[in-house]
């Protein structure tokens, strides 16, 4: 039972899919199940499956407030070109080189988080753009501190905070 995967959607179930064998009439099902009920994830996604950008996995973080979505791509899918300025400089957003994958994470509570997804959705329709020193500055950047404090405003267990997969914050009981 631990093992077992647990379907959510039609093309929600754990494992991923290769867009390529989701048929045509399946796509607003897929963007549905894809995107956990998040609206700004939905839109995100459907603006890069348009424009032939090819997500491998995602997630709203819809979880709870500590929980970070996400989105991953095959490096060769060049999503980092359409990345703004603003998009790069938005602490909320951190992205990743892993083992020929690229990520996006994002960070916030659910309003933000959804807020920064639109914002990406929003660059991807602007077109691709001359970002290359920025990019290489962000890539594999923590998030910063001042989110780690946030999030121990909103841990009701105040013996442990995480934040990602590279922030650990652990306090003394009193």
């Amino acid at each position: 039972m631990k093992n077992e995967i647990v379907r959510i959607g039609k093309y929600n179930y754990g494992e991923n899919i290769d867009l390529d064998t989701i048929p045509i009439e399946d796509t607003e099902q897929a963007l549905k199940d894809f995107s956990e009920g998040s609206r700004g994830l939905e839109i995100c996604l459907r603006e890069m499956w348009m424009r032939g950008l090819k997500t491998y996995s995602s997630s709203s973080g819809k979880n709870n407030v500590f929980d970070i979505g996400y989105i991953i791509m095959e490096e060769d899918e060049d999503i980092f070109s359409y990345l703004s300025e603003g998009f790069l400089n938005d602490d909320r957003v951190r992205i990743d080189l892993i083992d020929n994958m690229q990520r996006i994470r994002f960070a916030g509570n659910e309003g933000e988080k959804e807020g920064a997804m639109l914002f990406l959705a929003r660059d991807i329709q602007s077109g691709k753009k001359k970002n290359k020193d920025i990019v290489l500055e962000k890539i594999g950047e923590p998030f910063p501190d001042f989110w780690v404090r946030k999030l121990k405003n909103y841990d009701s267990n105040v013996n442990s905070t995480y934040w990602g997969e590279k922030v650990i914050i652990k306090t003394k009981k009193i």
